[in-house]
């Protein structure tokens, strides 16, 4: 059987894969099952004993030394006794990165794994993956009470027979509602929007935002001249934005009041969208090329170059206090007073999405890595699952970088100012921290306790959340269906469309928009009709 090699940024040709496959599927399901079955209190972890982890995953920095390269990778390094090859992806390898080197076997001991059910069933099926012990949550008690909260995690534990996936937990102790709210949120120019004499609320319908953007648009408070943007986005934020407040299963399959299941795309809530949408493009609100944006650079008209009235653009908490620092930065303005951010709602009044689903990557193992290397990973984990480690991995060492005042808060001890640099992330203090270093929480939940973050911001954010569990209904903001979640068969994987960058075809088209919708319809009916007809003989009720 072919052994794990060092360098996994080499990905393993199709070709090679497919010779691999037959032998590795069964050597590896032996394997698999043999570990599994052990309990993992039988063997004690021996932190005097060196191991050497590799660990794949997006969002790494290729090349950095993730062992000892600043601070924080050597508190995690010396306290856990390990060295960490880290093999760096992007948002464009990850998912086919990963699929190859799972298929081969020649993944690493670790890895951070997109999650897609058709694919993990498959790599569960041939015994691709490693499955955790049946006693893991009793070993490790903090990282199994993140993997409750997380709702897929045991979800796919019933699915699948066993744990195989460990999802990181977006929120964990500042969940904002079930089903889970997602982030973009439409930032306004505060005193643009009061010198045209549009109203500062916490939320807006899309009829609303057009609004806005036209008097903007007649009005140029900022005078801008030709460089104005009323609305800054991209493709994806643009349909979105417009399609997606209007109707909440836009991009897929669903499962409707009557029982029955229908196609999103088709329904006259979409249509809605699509007719604002190309109201928007048509009336010069966006930009004539703005489908040609790439990797969210369209914010920059925003919060850089100060040319744009509104943009709606992802708002975690994580992410606020660099766009406001940003905003300050640039545009010579007090972000606090000029920048506003709002909930979009559909013209029915009602904030329309699916249940987010409360994880964003999942942690899987070699199903032939080590005991010793697995335990230490997994002791890792459960660390960075307590309050301790949420912390250090949010906020860097203590009493170094933050201490506990005199009341039991988190204070921060770092200034960004002064250092001349970020805390975390490239160029900053620890370029290691976070997601690569085993964090289980992710910053969308641990942001809201971080003091670095102005707490205007904080509670903004909290409201904005909030306020779109409020202002949905059963109907407009669906919990996710389990049931067809995890179906798959040849024909539903054919009806995976890129629908937002259909949807901007057809508003950039000539013609009627209702016409040129119906017929687009009708042309994916020999895709469609056979998945509605598959879920409906097995799926409905």
């Amino acid at each position: 059987m072919k052994k794990l090699t060092k360098k996994w940024t080499k990905p393993v040709s199709l070709v090679t894969s497919a010779l691999l496959f037959l032998s590795l599927a069964a050597c590896s399901s032996n394997q698999s099952t043999q570990t599994s079955s052990k309990s993992s209190t039988s063997t004690k972890d021996n932190l005097s004993k060196h191991v050497t982890i590799s660990y794949a995953s997006v969002q790494g920095i290729d090349g950095y030394d993730y062992t000892k390269g600043d601070p924080l990778a050597k508190y995690y390094s010396d306290k856990f006794n390990y060295t960490l090859k880290v093999s760096s992806l992007n948002w464009d390898n990850w998912s086919s990165n990963l699929r190859i080197w799972i298929n081969s076997g020649d993944m690493p001991d670790v890895a951070v794994y997109n999650f897609i059910y058709a694919d993990a069933a498959s790599f569960v099926k041939q015994g691709l993956l490693k499955k955790l012990p049946d006693d893991w949550k009793t070993r490790w008690p903090h990282l199994a009470a993140v993997y409750e909260k997380t709702s897929l995690g045991p979800e796919m534990e019933k699915k699948l027979g066993g744990t195989y996936f460990l999802p990181r937990a977006r929120f964990m102790n500042n969940l904002p509602g079930d089903p889970l709210p997602n982030h973009p949120t439409v930032y306004i120019r505060a005193d643009w929007a009061k010198a045209v004499g549009f109203p500062v609320k916490d939320s807006y319908t899309t009829s609303e935002i057009l609004q806005y953007a036209k008097l903007i648009k007649d009005k140029d408070p900022g005078k801008i001249g030709d460089k104005l943007v009323p609305l800054s986005e991209d493709t994806n934020f643009a349909a979105d934005l417009f399609v997606g407040r209007n109707s909440t299963h836009y991009q897929e399959f669903y499962k409707d009041t009557d029982g029955k299941y229908k196609w999103g795309a088709a329904s006259p809530d979409t249509l809605k969208g699509l007719k604002q949408l190309q109201e928007a493009y048509r009336s010069g609100l966006l930009s004539k090329d703005f489908y040609t944006n790439k990797n969210q650079t369209f914010f920059n008209d925003f919060n850089v170059t100060g040319t744009a009235g509104a943009s709606f653009n992802q708002a975690p908490t994580s992410n606020l206090q660099t766009v406001y620092n940003d905003f300050n930065k640039n545009i010579k303005k007090d972000p606090y007073e000029n920048i506003h951010m709002a909930t979009v709602l559909g013209d029915d009044g009602k904030y329309h999405q699916t249940d987010l689903i409360n994880f964003w990557g999942t942690i899987i193992f070699n199903p032939n890595i080590s005991e010793e290397k697995f335990v230490r990973y997994m002791d890792i984990l459960d660390y960075n699952s307590t309050k301790e480690g949420e912390i250090i991995n949010m906020m860097g060492l203590k009493d170094v970088d933050w201490t506990y005042d005199s009341n039991g808060k988190v204070k921060s001890l770092y200034d960004p100012a002064k250092e001349g640099k970020a805390l975390g992330g490239p160029g900053g203090k620890y370029q290691s921290w976070g997601y690569l270093l085993g964090s289980t929480v992710l910053f969308d939940d641990t942001s809201f306790e971080d003091p670095n973050i102005d707490q205007r911001l904080r509670d903004r954010s909290k409201e904005l959340y909030a306020s779109r569990v409020k202002e949905g209904t059963p109907e407009t903001f669906s919990k996710v269906n389990w049931d067809l979640y995890t179906y798959d068969s040849p024909s539903y994987r054919r009806a995976q469309f890129q629908y937002n960058q259909e949807y901007v075809n057809l508003i950039t088209q000539p013609g009627d928009i209702e016409k040129n919708w119906k017929k687009w319809v009708k042309s994916k009916n020999a895709v469609v009709q056979p998945i509605l007809d598959e879920l409906n003989s097995k799926l409905a009720k």
